[in-house]
């Protein structure tokens, strides 16, 4: 039980919805094992706990002691600057949300950006079947080769995005997290390492695999 300050805690449980639908759905199907459930639970228990001390720390700054009064004037000030604004605009929106997620590069864990395509269309757009997307902003064929095991839990596309040349390929999870990423330049083609872990992990073996004994 917390403060509803900023609506906080309608956010948290959008994103406790997200996380979870798409793992039960996927365990029920048949399409991942029931340890993918676990990971609802390290995931999204670090942001409910920050998201109660941040509601704590609201109403510590709003009592009326002259304690908490300079505390409200040095948030106010650190507030009129860019780095706090950009802080606190995040912490309020859920952007500064990252998940502890295999992989190395800065989009891992974290929110996928909405990202502009040259078609027109945006990346959210072709996101609404509620299934992972693999990202392919090099038109590389080996890419799209290993996520062609998993049709029907993993579309791809292949795009450009002028925003963002450095981006080679992208893979979102159905709740609109990056599972992995990676640039154009990367040591592997188009950098495929890590992309097969990473479908196996979210999205279990692919189609016609043999699984062990």
């Amino acid at each position: 039980v917390h403060s509803a300050f900023g609506s906080q805690g309608l956010s948290l449980g959008i994103g406790d919805a997200m996380n979870l639908g798409w793992k039960l759905a996927a365990v029920i199907g048949g399409r991942a094992l029931e340890g993918l459930l676990d990971t609802y639970t390290s995931e999204r228990r670090p942001v409910g706990a920050w998201v109660l001390d941040w509601t704590r720390s609201q109403v510590a700054a709003m009592r009326p002691d002259p304690q908490s009064r300079a505390l409200r004037e040095i948030v106010s000030d650190l507030a009129g600057t860019v780095a706090g604004t950009t802080y606190l605009t995040a912490r309020l929106n859920g952007g500064g949300v990252r998940y502890e997620l295999p992989g190395e590069h800065p989009l891992t864990g974290r929110s996928t950006p909405d990202l502009e395509l040259t078609d027109g269309s945006r990346l959210a757009d072709h996101l609404h079947g509620g299934r992972a997307l693999l990202l392919d902003l090099t038109d590389d064929p080996e890419l799209r080769a290993l996520a062609a095991g998993y049709a029907g839990r993993v579309d791809t596309l292949t795009a450009d995005c002028p925003s963002r040349p450095e981006l080679a390929a992208v893979l979102v999870r159905p709740d609109g997290f990056t599972a992995w990423a990676a640039d154009v330049g990367a040591a592997a083609p188009a950098s495929t390492a890590g992309l097969v872990e990473a479908l196996e992990q979210w999205f279990g073996v692919p189609e016609g695999a043999v699984t062990p004994g």
